[in-house]
């Protein structure tokens, strides 16, 4: 992940956006146990998200985006949810 500023960072979750030919937008987002680290676990997070959207086969989409969200440090430690 190229850098932020003074330090790296990385993204912790996955977005898909769909907007229908109808104009509804449909989100989708996966956050998972380690963030992405290569294209192809990108991708296939991407197409898992997919499948989440249940509409049918001729449903026509008139934008398509896929994005990264919640960027982290790489430096800065994890605190504990409860002290």
């Amino acid at each position: 992940m190229p850098s932020r500023g003074s330090g790296e960072c990385h993204s912790r979750t996955v977005v898909l956006k769909l907007k229908t030919s109808e104009f509804n937008i449909l989100t989708r987002s996966h956050t998972p146990s380690l963030p992405p680290d290569s294209c192809e676990t990108f991708t296939a997070i991407a197409l898992s998200l997919r499948k989440r959207v249940h509409l049918g086969a001729s449903q026509r989409f008139r934008l398509v985006g896929v994005g990264l969200s919640n960027f982290q440090d790489v430096e800065a430690p994890q605190s504990p949810v409860f002290g």
